[in-house]
């Protein structure tokens, strides 16, 4: 009985972490910039992107790109995508409207591409996130969470 009701607690715990709810998967958004970083980490990698924003002003962005053992089997290195490089990405924003979402596909300025996780999903599904959709954001304060300008 006890092992059943820690079962049941970490199951809810893992399902909690893998959340996707905050990424708003019936809309999509492009956004072209110069990276900053990536961020090749497990659970979740990102790429903090510069775009420009209203004036001289530049709006950092920081999108999921999923975790490393996905991407390489997505065709993905760890240094596929490098600071400096002028990138055009797609991806579901965050549904807080913060400067922060889950990549769908990363084009490079050569126009070869690369898929996130949110782009193997298949359709989005209205009010919900894909089956199976991506992972979760960074939690708030991490370094990997969006920054200002």
């Amino acid at each position: 009985m006890l092992l059943c009701l820690a079962a049941v607690c970490l199951t809810r715990a893992a399902t909690a972490h893998h959340s996707t709810a905050e990424f708003d998967y019936t809309k999509q958004v492009t956004i072209k910039g110069m990276v900053k970083e990536v961020q090749w980490t497990n659970p979740h990698s990102y790429i903090q992107l510069l775009v420009d924003g209203t004036g001289a002003e530049k709006v950092q962005w920081s999108v999921e790109i999923g975790s490393p053992s996905l991407n390489i089997g997505m065709g993905w290195r760890k240094n596929s995508v490098k600071p400096g490089d002028v990138v055009t990405l797609s991806l579901s924003p965050a549904r807080n409207g913060s400067p922060y979402g889950t990549l769908r596909t990363l084009t490079f300025a050569d126009g070869k591409t690369l898929d996130g996780v949110a782009a193997r999903m298949g359709g989005a599904r209205p009010g919900g996130p894909p089956p199976g959709g991506a992972r979760g954001g960074p939690p708030a304060g991490s370094p990997a969470a969006p920054r200002g300008q």
